[in-house]
């Protein structure tokens, strides 16, 4: 429905309404990324990315970063995807914007795989916190705490994951 309705508004919007046009293009993408079709999320984060660099709209040029990163840890790009991921990170700036514990969640990740434990650790937490200020109905805290329990049973803390799993 997200891509049916998506693209309906595309083909409705002024070409000139680019501010809604990339709100739209970044929605899509998200809609591809969660339907499994990589290319077409990379290509909407990509073009989202684009214009809002050229229009001067920093938060969406972070989304669209922090979205490229996903598709680049999805097909286990790692190098790259922690590089954009790091971008995404420095267009949010020094803010505590609840929605970076996407871009800090998947550096968890990578660094897990890294096996750099005690960065996955660091961004893992920071995501977490992040993720606490969004609105209860959103359930991305427990996904991060999800996370870090995965990652204390790495560290052989059997006992600290099975607390936080019980919290």
């Amino acid at each position: 429905t997200v891509i049916a309705e998506g693209e309906r508004a595309l083909e409705y919007l002024s070409p000139d309404n680019l501010p809604t046009r990339i709100t739209t293009t970044f929605t899509l993408g998200v809609g591809y990324m969660l339907k499994g079709e990589r290319a077409k999320a990379i290509q909407a984060f990509t073009k989202v990315r684009a214009i809002s660099q050229t229009i001067g709209h920093p938060f969406m040029t972070a989304l669209s970063t922090m979205g490229l990163g996903n598709m680049q840890e999805m097909e286990n790009r790692l190098h790259l995807a922690a590089e954009t991921q790091q971008q995404a990170l420095q267009l949010f700036g020094d803010q505590p914007v609840p929605v970076a514990c996407e871009a800090h969640l998947s550096l968890a990740r990578i660094f897990y795989e890294w096996n750099d434990l005690d960065n996955a650790q660091l961004h893992g937490e920071k995501s977490v916190q992040l993720a606490r200020q969004f609105d209860k109905i959103i359930d991305r805290h427990i996904i991060c705490e999800i996370f870090l329990a995965r990652l204390k049973l790495a560290q052989r803390d059997v006992a600290g994951a099975a607390a936080m799993l019980a919290a």
